[in-house]
């Protein structure tokens, strides 16, 4: 008799062990801080991750309709930056160390076909149509340089915190869309943040830079879309950073550079006079021996327009590839990151709650 309650009792000592682990094993591999701090390197970016779906992709150099993750999708000819679908209102992160070199609100109440028709726009080719009135349109533009001479273009985010003064007082939005004619800029909305300043408009890779918009109501409306424009060779990416790694763009915006001339010197090489405001007033140039920084042949293709027009409008820049920049398509080109690390892979746009918690963005 005693020999059988022994045997029972080893029984259920070994069923409530077995239950104790497997509750254990449950707990381990569904706990949210488990996935979040096993770090991981993808060769391309997942179709979806944290929340994320990845639509259409940029079509403006590559030609890519859809792409791997939307091969059923048609993007419009023009389009630089891959679609990802998300909740209106997502925190968005750097995806890399970089510099901040433009940011401006072209938000509007609404985007009409009627007015993108009278303004010569063609539906497929110059921009997307969901809808005969497409509200909210939200579209504010930002545009970095890394650490690798890549511009980095994020767009349609409702909501940044490096200019907090957007859709406030004066910058109140327009009710339409008005195609560049009508933008916001940070000095007219309260300025550039403190931090940002701080950091002479440098963002780390993770950082939390703004939340994501829409653009009408129909499937994938709620979006941004993030654009890579890749310079033609190690030689002008290096230029690109060179001319920009220290560049105070409240500098820029009360002394506009100017260039002067460009010679070429007897030994082939190109020099050119760079002038700021001041320095034009004061008459003192400033000399930037162009050879040596970029001895790239393709630096001799921008010529006198590359501070005006990288610094003025990179968008415009990068889009009709001067100097032979190229966007490419993020989601198929480049390694990718779920955590942020010292890595040459570009990070998640969209993090984790839990990511966003220990960082201190959700007090």
């Amino acid at each position: 008799m005693t020999s059988l309650r022994s045997g029972v009792k080893l029984g259920l000592m070994k069923k409530l062990s077995l239950y104790i682990f497997l509750v254990l094993m449950f707990s381990l591999f569904t706990s949210s801080s488990f996935s979040a701090t096993k770090h991981k390197i993808y060769k391309k970016l997942p179709c979806k991750f944290n929340g994320v779906k990845v639509g259409p992709s940029a079509r403006l150099h590559d030609g890519v309709k859809g792409g791997r993750c939307c091969p059923t999708c048609s993007a419009y000819k023009k389009k630089r930056g891959t679609s990802m679908e998300m909740r209106r209102g997502t925190p968005i992160v750097a995806i890399a160390d970089m510099k901040l070199i433009e940011i401006i609100d072209f938000s509007a109440e609404q985007k009409s076909r009627k007015f993108a028709i009278s303004m010569g726009k063609k539906h497929g080719k110059d921009h997307y149509q969901s809808q005969n009135i497409m509200k909210p349109f939200d579209d504010i533009r930002m545009s970095f340089i890394d650490k690798k001479g890549n511009v980095i273009v994020n767009y349609h985010l409702k909501e940044t915190n490096l200019v907090k003064g957007f859709n406030k007082g004066d910058c109140k939005i327009p009710r339409e869309y008005q195609w560049g004619g009508k933008s916001n800029l940070p000095r007219d909305c309260g300025g550039y943040s403190k931090e940002l300043i701080k950091n002479n408009f440098w963002v780390k890779k993770g950082q939390v830079i703004g939340l994501s918009g829409q653009t009408g109501t129909t499937k994938g409306g709620g979006h941004i879309s993030l654009g890579i424009a890749i310079p033609p060779d190690e030689g002008f990416g290096n230029y690109l950073i060179e001319m920009t790694k220290d560049l105070n763009l409240l500098e820029i915006e009360t002394e506009p550079y100017k260039i002067e001339k460009i010679r070429q010197n007897p030994d082939g090489s190109l020099y050119i006079h760079v002038y700021n405001v001041k320095q034009v007033l004061n008459d003192a140039p400033l000399g930037i021996d162009f050879n040596k920084v970029c001895p790239s042949p393709s630096c001799a293709l921008i010529g006198r327009h590359f501070i005006n027009e990288l610094l003025r409008d990179p968008s415009d820049f990068t889009r009709s590839g001067r100097g032979g920049m190229r966007y490419t398509a993020p989601q198929r080109d480049f390694k990718w990151e779920n955590l942020p690390t010292d890595s040459d892979a570009y990070l998640f746009p969209v993090m984790s709650k839990k990511y966003l918690e220990e960082i201190g963005y959700y007090k």
